[in-house]
């Protein structure tokens, strides 16, 4: 291949400058209005866990196809975190990225197409609405496109141009953005089309040594697997029937979704149900205009095609590579062998953008009068135009999700939880307890965020509130995270967090001891009450265990028959602490011919159950529960 050879002009140099400082202002401005959210969370404690020496994952998250993710994100992540530990840190590190990836497409389209291509793709990358959203939030695949630009950059500069260096370097890339998000191997077929057309370029030690390189980045997450039994035939089998709900059919899905992706529409999805059409009437519509731009990469990409198969051009240029780099990911989903998200369409955004800039720049080769005057003229002012809009659209999007509440859309703005964070820290707390409808990190998403927000503070603590609750031995500042109220309408999204010294406010005026029940595992039973609706008990606890327990209620006529019963899970034993008085509620009506209540704790694996064993001051083995009489009690 023949790349232009031209040194930056002034005026190039310019536009070029303005095009990056307009990529980072999107990318990395007010870096706290993003979700942070349970995935965010979930990846972030994995890299403060790197970072703080407390484990080294083998393994990510994990994906949407029911598998973890390989663990090279996280270690990227704990670049930003070993910084800092908030995700602000981590949001700007996500920007930064992104925009060294608009840079990399310049390079590469004014490399082989151009200045015109350069500047043309760069722009359009630099304010296209889904790339700028896909480059502020602390998502694996938002660590994608340095990655896919720059795999394919050294796949034409060592196979294209025959650069050694850039063969060696191109195995291990591939390798290291595969595993960054699974969604980047529709560009293993592109690495393939490149060893294909330069076949005599390929040096058999040269590819040897990239892979070789390229499987030692996977050594990881090799570990990983094998130590979590993924290899196993149960365990393939038990993903393949976790995605067997989604119906495998051909679709043009991902041809939708590249659409969209490309031209930057339906960015009013992150309004949520309820809000987006708010948002559509805040601002113009001008969403088909948009539409220019995939219009003018499938034109660009046509051209290109007919260029190949008439003028010759596969080997002489990166043009088939190009038209397959934008086709490939749409073929591989065009077939939905599993559920298709928009995001998969990240990898070919900048084949697009760049084939825009060879469609203006074949309008600059036109000879003919003032005809390419003219066209140059409307192309250009066209591209101006799509660009302010669509940044002008973006602004006003971040600006009414930061002021509006979403149901069901984007999700509370870190920002004000970083508000909160601060509050909490002001107490220099040695134990913080999160109150709301959750408690079982990382599976839910209140306990995952405030875990990291809050992973500097010794001991933080989650309890369901609808439940549960709990007075600590010791002094401890609780944190009322409330879930928010859909219909509520208010900007003061921080209402919905409160916080206060720790306090018990719990409506107990008919809760009686009772002789205490001393249990194996640490928690001495010692109050009952009965109300209308509830069972209330009272453990008081004797330190942190390992395992989680459930807790039943048997209600018992006057033969000692089981006329009702009720399990729920108890409170994660790594939460408990000596001294700590618990309070469980059981949602349970008795029934009239109750005379008592057999109580007791066990652990179960769900095949297996072992009783927690009532024991006597002596710690010797008494029973597998304890009977509590009515008539203990006032009613």
């Amino acid at each position: 291949m023949n790349p232009v050879k031209t040194s930056l002009r002034w005026w190039e140099w310019s536009a070029l400058i303005a095009i990056l400082l307009m990529a980072a202002a999107l990318r990395m401005g007010a870096p706290g209005i993003t979700e942070f959210k349970r995935d965010e969370a979930n990846l972030s404690q994995l890299a403060l866990n790197l970072v703080e020496g407390r484990d080294f994952p083998l393994l990510g998250i994990r994906s949407s196809v029911n598998v973890p993710n390989p663990p090279l994100n996280v270690y990227l992540f704990a670049l930003p975190y070993a910084v800092d530990h908030t995700p602000v840190t981590a949001t700007l590190f996500v920007g930064a990225l992104n925009v060294i990836a608009v840079a990399l497409t310049i390079a590469l389209a004014r490399r082989y197409y151009g200045v015109i291509s350069g500047l043309v793709a760069g722009m359009l990358y630099a304010a296209s609405p889904w790339a700028v959203i896909y480059s502020r939030k602390i998502w694996a695949q938002d660590l994608l496109p340095p990655f896919i630009v720059a795999t394919v950059f050294m796949g034409l500069l060592g196979y294209g141009e025959n650069k050694r260096w850039a063969r060696w370097l191109h195995w291990p890339l591939l390798a290291i953005t595969v595993q960054i998000h699974y969604g980047a191997f529709t560009l293993i077929p592109l690495s393939l089309l490149m060893l294909a057309l330069w076949r005599p370029r390929v040096n058999w030690r040269t590819l040897g040594i990239g892979i070789g390189l390229a499987a030692l980045t996977g050594i990881p997450v090799l570990i990983g697997a094998i130590q979590n039994d993924l290899f196993s035939l149960d365990t393939i089998r038990d993903g393949l029937d976790q995605n067997e709900a989604h119906e495998r059919v051909i679709s043009t899905t991902a041809l939708d979704y590249a659409r969209l992706t490309v031209a930057g529409t339906d960015i009013h999805s992150l309004a949520g149900p309820e809000q987006f059409q708010n948002y559509l009437d805040s601002v113009p519509d001008v969403y088909g205009v948009f539409d220019l731009i995939p219009l003018a990469a499938i034109i660009a990409a046509g051209w290109l095609l007919w260029r190949v198969g008439k003028q010759k051009t596969a080997r002489t240029s990166p043009d088939g590579v190009l038209v397959a780099w934008l086709i490939i990911p749409v073929i591989a989903f065009t077939w939905e062998w599993t559920e298709v998200a928009p995001h998969y369409m990240i990898p070919l955004m900048p084949a697009a953008y760049i084939l825009c800039g060879v469609a203006l720049a074949a309008l600059a080769r036109i000879k003919v009068g003032q005809v390419r005057t003219i066209l140059l003229s409307l192309g250009g002012s066209a591209i101006m135009v799509i660009a302010g809009l669509q940044i002008y659209l973006f602004v006003a999007l971040l600006d009414f999700l930061d002021t509006h509440e979403t149901p069901n859309g984007f999700g509370t703005p870190l920002h004000y939880l970083l508000d909160v964070r601060a509050e909490v820290l002001a107490h220099d707390p040695n134990d913080v307890i999160v109150i709301s409808d959750q408690e079982k990190a990382p599976y839910e998403e209140i306990p995952a965020v405030w875990g990291v927000l809050l992973d500097d503070v010794p001991s933080v603590r989650f309890v369901n509130g609808s439940r549960t609750a709990v007075i600590p031995a010791g002094e401890s500042v609780e944190l009322v995270a409330r879930v928010p109220d859909p219909a509520d309408d208010t900007a003061a999204r921080r209402a919905n967090f409160v916080v206060r010294p720790a306090q018990t406010q719990l409506d107990l005026e008919n809760l009686t001891a009772i002789d205490p029940v001393r249990f194996a595992n640490g928690a001495t039973l010692t109050g009952c009450a009965i109300n209308l609706e509830n069972v209330i008990l009272r453990y008081e606890l004797d330190g942190s265990i390992t395992e989680d327990y459930q807790v039943f209620i048997h209600a018992l006529d006057a033969n000692g028959a089981r006329v009702s019963q009720i399990d729920r899970m108890g409170w994660p034993g790594h939460y408990w602490r000596a001294g700590d008085t618990l309070f469980l509620w059981f949602g349970m009506v008795l029934p009239p011919q109750t005379v008592s209540l057999y109580i007791g704790m066990y652990i179960t694996d769900g095949v297996n159950y072992e009783n927690a064993a009532v024991i006597d001051a002596q710690g010797a083995y008494v029973d597998q529960g304890a009977t509590i009489t009515l008539d203990t009690f006032t009613q």
